[in-house]
This record gives C-alpha cells, structure tokens and sequence, in this order.
C-alpha cells in the first residue's frame, strides 16, 4: 500500500508540472493556432536565468518573478520578431499552399529552440544548475509517521489548479480573454470587428511564457537544469496536449495528469523504459477513438 500511495502522489506532482507546459501550449495554441516548441527552451531559459539570481544571493521570490518576466518577454519577441514576420510573407509563392503556411512557424520554433539551447550553453558554459523549491521537499510527518508525499508536492498541485482557474476565468470573464477567444476562432472576422488580433496573439504568448517558466522552476528542484534538460518534458507536455485536447484548457491539465500518473506508476511496478511505450499507446488510441482528445471539440482546427 505505502508504494502504491508513493506512486500515486509522485505522479500527481509530475502530472502536475506537465500540466503546466501542456497549458502553455494550448495558450499559444488557442490565440495563434501553432504549437510552440520553443516553450521549453523558454522555461529552461527563464531558470537559469533565476539560478543566477539565486546564486548571487538574491531572494527566491525575486529570482521566481525574474524567470517569468523572461519567459514572458521571450514570449512577446518570439511572437513579435519571427512569428509575425513569416505570417507578413503568407503571399508569397512558397507560402502559397495552406499546408506550408502552417508548418513554417512551427519549423520555425524549432529553430528558436536551438538557438536558446545555444545561448544558454554560450553564457552560462553548459553548466547543470539547480533552484530551490519554495517550501520544504522531505515529507510530511502525520502521527509520527512519513506520509507518500511532501509540502512541495502539495505546493506544485495547488499552483498548477489556481494557474487553471485563473486562465479560465480570464478569457471567460474579461474583454481581453473573451477578445482572445475570438481572435483564435476567426481573426479576420476578430479584426473587423475592432480588435487588435496582433496585441491579443501577443498577449498569448507572453502568457505561455510565463506559465512555462513556472514549469522549468517546478522542475529543478528534483533535477538540474541544463540546456537540453527539458526537452523530454515537452513531448510528454504536448502528448498531454493530444490526449486532452488542444483547445481545452481543462484538457490539458487532465492529459497532463493522466501522463504523470502513468509514468509514475510504470516506473514503479514495471520498469523505466516501458514509459514511453506506454504513452505512444495512449496517443494512437486518442487519435483512434477520438481523435480531438478528451475534451477537444469535433469543430477544432486542423492540426
């Protein structure tokens, strides 16, 4: 029972961090219509920039607001200085076909992650680097006894359910969420009617940027950073994207957790190598059986 319980609660605090990446995703996904594979390059970005700070002796919290005004700002200049640009040359001839449109950008984000992964190794020398976690990460004592799970675990979970209820609420509740939605649905139509679609894509992206930064910080008190420590976390974050759905917040956070679960308990009672075997099964079977994921709506876009 205890290595049940230890299974159970480690994957819900995994599940919880590839929430985290799986929501940034659909953040983009939802205002811009592309899946960012930069995101993690942003995120691990964002915490050496934090562990920096850390290392100078700055206060955790200023290094944890640090790293998400960086991954915002990557956010905002990824969106601005490339994202943008390459939508500018949709008339030319070899943007002619849809497809190609939609697979630039993407190809395109690759690329951007590349490059942080380069800047990262150049500045800071490859070196692997940890950042504390904000409260303690041995476990809890109940009656004299270890409980299966630690103050982090419940810090990481509770963060992962507020980001939630404060991005659901944003674009159902506000005139900029309710104007991003609408962006995401039809820009053109958004575009006459008033809105700055451009400043509300924007907008998406600097908010993907910071919801990832939380996740790179999220990540490195159980592992060090480095510049391609994350890139695992992406795949698994945008298999939860799948498996949820890509225009569903609550999906992704449900996918993510789905995969912690999965992996965690895999790891436990079966061995480590069968975890990816495991959620390329589940990806053919949601592509098989309902292929919009979970939560995902039949008149979602094409990916």
């Amino acid at each position: 029972m205890q290595t049940f319980l230890n299974a159970f609660f480690t994957g819900g605090s995994r599940g919880a961090i590839y929430a985290l990446v799986a929501l940034g995703l659909v953040l983009v996904w939802r205002g811009a219509g592309l899946i960012n594979f930069a995101q993690m390059g942003q995120a691990m970005f964002s915490a050496y920039v934090a562990s920096t700070l850390i290392a100078q002796g700055k206060n955790y919290w200023i290094a944890f607001i640090a790293a998400l005004v960086v991954g915002a700002v990557l956010g905002a200049a990824i969106d601005i200085l490339v994202i943008r640009p390459l939508k500018k040359k949709s008339g030319s001839a070899i943007l002619n076909s849809p497809s190609m449109r939609e697979a630039i950008p993407v190809i395109a984000s690759l690329g951007i992650l590349g490059i942080l992964q380069a800047l990262a190794g150049m500045i800071w020398a490859g070196d692997e680097r940890g950042f504390p976690a904000p409260v303690s990460t041995s476990a809890i004592s109940l009656g004299g006894k270890s409980a299966p799970f630690t103050p982090f675990d419940l810090f990481v979970i509770g963060t992962v359910f507020a980001i939630l209820l404060a991005t659901s609420l944003f674009l159902s509740k506000t005139s900029v969420g309710l104007a991003m939605r609408a962006s995401a649905l039809n820009s053109e139509v958004a575009r006459l009617s008033g809105i700055r679609t451009r400043s509300i894509r924007t907008l998406g992206w600097v908010i993907s940027g910071a919801v990832a930064s939380i996740a790179g910080l999220f990540i490195t008190p159980a592992t060090n950073i480095a510049p391609n420590s994350l890139d695992l976390i992406l795949i698994v974050g945008f298999a939860a994207c799948v498996i949820g759905g890509l225009d569903s917040l609550m999906g992704s956070v449900l996918g993510g957790f789905i995969l912690g679960f999965t992996t965690s308990f895999i790891g436990v009672y079966d061995v480590p190598e069968d975890i990816f075997i495991a959620i390329f099964a589940m990806l053919i079977l949601v592509m098989l059986f309902r292929p919009q994921g979970i939560f995902g709506s039949k008149a979602g876009r094409r990916v």
